[in-house]
């Protein structure tokens, strides 16, 4: 318990600080910085033993492998999920990409960059995004890019949304789940995704464990696309320094179960946001399953007033495309209460 403690404890100070970022709990946290020291030689060793010649030999896949219980075969490490939006929405293979008109907006860019044809699908929930996909005439050679959580307002598909999209949708579909820790459901939608070749997910450390400076994620699929390895393969993508490090945090029980207390205490603010705001008239909140929290606006003058009322505030976004939006970086509950707060002083 004091381990767990102090994680908890340090998170909560940088947090306060708008400091909340890899460098900060890893740096300025004693006893995530002793691990890291102790960890130092071994990890910063030059001499990555990585050979070209046997791939699923890599570390790192085999500590994912056994850790979320997954065959090392279906098992991809890449820079980060940018790398794989790159390298997967890249392929040649695909006629069209289909897309949410409001998601990470790299998967657009992506797209255009590599001349492809973009159909966009609106859909602020869940549901009226799939009414809308069945509207669309799709074929095997169509990539589908989603996330879950989502992206701009942390709302999850459940398994049975992702069934129906299959049975609708003829052709691949990418499940972005950075976000997947902050739910009450780690696993995703991996069993679907080992059931059915045309799913892929992409899944990412920044989140889970605070470290995106370490630029690591990774891809599971059964599905078998040519050279796809050769594509996306360490130690090209991903330092040596990087795989070390997390091949000895996943098979570090105390962090590990240290990360799950933070990111419940994270959930537990994010919900005294949405339940202290959600029936306030003139905007709308959707509940999160991500570690931030949106509040949907129709009229873009309430929703300046409220941004202006918290943007001095670390980890505050606001977004006037399509929907506007602020979202909101979750962390403290003196933050949490703070946004309440300021948020009522507009809107009573």
């Amino acid at each position: 318990m004091i381990y767990q403690s102090l994680i908890l404890q340090c998170a909560l100070l940088f947090v306060e600080r708008g400091e909340w970022n890899m460098a900060s709990i890893w740096q300025n946290n004693k006893l995530l910085r002793k691990w890291e020291i102790k960890h130092f030689k071994q990890n910063a060793n030059g001499d990555f033993n990585y050979n070209l010649a046997f791939p699923l030999e890599d570390p790192l896949v085999n500590a994912i492998s056994n850790y979320i219980n997954v065959k090392k075969d279906y098992i991809y490490v890449g820079a980060g999920i940018s790398q794989f939006i790159n390298a997967i929405v890249g392929l040649t293979i695909w006629d069209n990409v289909i897309l949410p008109d409001i998601e990470f907006s790299l998967y657009k860019r992506t797209a255009f960059l590599n001349n492809k044809k973009v159909i966009f699908v609106k859909g602020i929930h869940t549901e009226e995004f799939i009414k809308n996909l069945k509207k669309i005439k799709t074929s095997n050679k169509d990539l589908l890019c989603i996330s879950s959580p989502r992206w701009f307002n942390g709302e999850m598909f459940t398994k049975k949304q992702i069934k129906n999209i299959l049975d609708i949708f003829k052709g691949t579909l990418v499940i972005d789940e950075a976000y997947i820790d902050y739910s009450d459901n780690e696993n995703g939608l991996l069993d679907i995704c080992l059931k059915n070749d045309r799913v892929i997910i992409f899944r990412s450390f920044s989140k889970k464990f605070l470290a995106s400076g370490y630029r690591t994620g990774y891809m599971v699929t059964i599905k078998n696309i040519d050279g796809l390895r050769n594509t996306i393969i360490p130690p090209h993508s991903v330092t040596s320094y990087s795989e070390n490090f997390f091949v000895s945090l996943l098979n570090d029980n105390k962090i590990l179960k240290a990360f799950v207390d933070t990111r419940e205490y994270i959930k537990s603010n994010r919900n005294l946001i949405y339940d202290s705001l959600k029936n306030l008239k003139g905007i709308e909140i959707i509940k999160s399953d991500a570690n931030f929290i949106s509040i949907i606006f129709n009229d873009s003058e309430l929703m300046n007033k409220v941004y202006d009322n918290l943007n001095d505030l670390a980890g505050i976004q606001k977004f006037d495309e399509i929907v506007l939006f602020i979202k909101i970086w979750v962390n403290n509950e003196k933050f949490s209460q703070e946004i309440i707060k300021r948020v009522k002083e507009i809107i009573q």
